[in-house]
């Protein structure tokens, strides 16, 4: 119960990483505000969670949104007084020939992947700061320093990300406030599920995670909501400014 008593906010919670977070959170004793434009998803991950008996609350809304943020930020103070941990994860990812890219299309992802994270952070430090500090865990991606052709705008997001983390994290960790980022790889969520089913199966797909990733199999929400957990307990006091792969040695390989 590492997380007993502290509250957070988790985005991008309807599904896939932030759902299976939300899981270990719950299990772990926190309060959650749940965050995601998906209203229906939100309510079938809090049904989910009904047998933990997790305080939990949901604020339905686009990260890409200030409104959205100051709605998250205020919902988790008044539940439960305070915030003490901002899982910044919702995101989203496509790709396309970049000479074929227009404004709206580049501007449509980065104000989701990039601005999400900035207004969600701004709203929730003077609240951690209030608090007496807390800690901040960012979602960026193996593809902030390995990429593929026709993902410029994905890869520019989540290198962002971590530019975002390392700095706030200089600006705040002597005032209590902890700023991580991970980085993960091929994580088995239902948009690479979508994936396996448009190439024909997972048989499709699995020579390619082999290739990419070492552990030769895809790693679950779980695992990723375990690392999470870490980041956002006091098991991590001495970390900040970290940018952690989740990627079964991805990007280890060559």
């Amino acid at each position: 119960m590492r997380l007993q008593g502290k509250s957070a906010i988790i985005t991008g919670a309807a599904s896939g990483i932030g759902a299976g977070t939300a899981e270990v959170f719950a299990e772990q004793g926190a309060r959650l505000v749940l965050v995601d434009r998906d209203i229906d998803g939100l309510h079938g991950v809090q049904d989910a969670l009904a047998a933990t008996g997790a305080e939990i609350r949901l604020c339905p809304g686009d990260v890409s949104e200030r409104a959205t943020a100051e709605a998250a930020v205020a919902m988790a103070l008044e539940a439960f007084g305070r915030l003490d941990v901002l899982f910044n994860n919702a995101g989203v990812m496509t790709s396309g020939d970049f000479a074929e890219w227009d404004e709206d299309r580049w501007d449509e992802l980065l104000d989701i992947n990039l601005r999400g994270m900035y207004l969600m952070c701004h709203a929730a430090v003077p609240a951690m700061l209030a608090a007496g500090g807390g800690s901040i865990i960012n979602t960026s991606s193996v593809m902030a320093v390995l990429t593929e052709p026709g993902y410029e705008a994905y890869t520019t997001s989540k290198a962002g990300i971590v530019g975002l983390t390392k700095a706030l994290a200089v600006s705040y960790t002597d005032r209590g406030l902890r700023v991580n980022c991970i980085q993960p790889g091929w994580i088995d969520t239902p948009m690479n599920r979508r994936l396996a089913e448009e190439l024909g199966g997972m048989d499709k797909l699995t020579p390619l995670i082999r290739q990419q990733q070492p552990l030769s199999r895809m790693i679950t929400t779980r695992e990723v909501g375990n690392l999470v957990a870490f980041l956002a307990s006091d098991d991590s006091s001495g970390i900040s400014g970290a940018a952690i792969p989740i990627d079964g040695a991805a990007s280890a390989a060559i």
